[in-house]
């Protein structure tokens, strides 16, 4: 049994990414409206959002079996391996922490040849969630400002997104992740497209995979109260480290 204490800004890493500090919104149940199913294989399903504004929207839903809950927030608190699930990034680096616990995050990623590569500076912080629903969101908000341009990337102008998790019947979750932004730079509509369209496939059928990685398997973090084979009974005290 492995354990380790959470710190309370990687708390807020426990879900996805959606709404942000600039536009709250929750998950509602199903495709709103104004959604229009693009792609559903491999257990993933992406949604586009149709609207006439000058951003590009995206939602990727999919559901799997996950006895281990805490496997979950030892796949979202490895920085370093996110490259490993989110589809075109490259690397992920923490800033500082943000207001309210939130945290300031660098992704970087790297398009098809011969588009240039992106950088987003974001901030992370936990929805508040009605006390009833077994669910928790990640909202992303845009920070541009938080370092001097870098002219190796195309700094991103605008984004919102969340990453949310919904406990469903029979130890199964129920993952959706959404983004909206405006990617910056001389791109295509139609290419911007497709390329988030397979982003959204892409992250969530290989998170999917990830939090079956032995080595998020057993863990456990006091504070949250989840389920998984790495939570102690009660009573039981746990001094092994991880």
């Amino acid at each position: 049994m492995r354990k380790s204490v959470l710190p309370l800004p990687m708390v807020l890493l426990l879900p996805l990414l959606v709404g942000s500090a600039d536009g709250l919104v929750s998950v509602p149940d199903g495709p709103p409206p104004l959604w229009s199913l693009i792609s559903d294989r491999q257990q993933v399903r992406v949604f586009r959002q149709n609207d006439d504004g000058p951003d590009f929207a995206i939602r990727g839903t999919t559901r799997f079996a996950l006895r281990d809950e805490y496997a979950l927030v030892a796949v979202l608190r490895d920085y370093a391996a996110y490259p490993e699930w989110l589809h075109f990034v490259t690397e992920v680096d923490e800033l500082a922490a943000g207001p309210d616990g939130g945290r300031r995050l660098r992704f970087t990623t790297r398009l098809p040849w011969p588009l240039r590569d992106r950088e987003a500076l974001l901030e992370s912080r936990l929805l508040p969630a009605p006390v009833s629903a077994d669910q928790v969101t990640v909202a992303l908000s845009n920070r541009p400002g938080l370092l001097p341009p870098d002219p190796a990337y195309v700094r991103v102008p605008r984004l919102r997104g969340s990453l949310a998790f919904r406990r469903l019947e029979g130890d199964r979750v129920e993952v959706d992740y959404r983004l909206r932004l405006d990617p910056g730079g001389d791109l295509p509509a139609w290419l911007a497209r497709l390329l988030l369209r397979d982003a959204a496939h892409f992250t969530l059928r290989r998170l999917r995979a990830a939090v079956r990685q032995p080595r998020y398997q057993g863990h456990y973090y006091s504070g949250l109260d989840l389920r998984g084979p790495g939570r102690p009974v009660e009573g039981e005290n746990v001094t092994k480290p991880q």
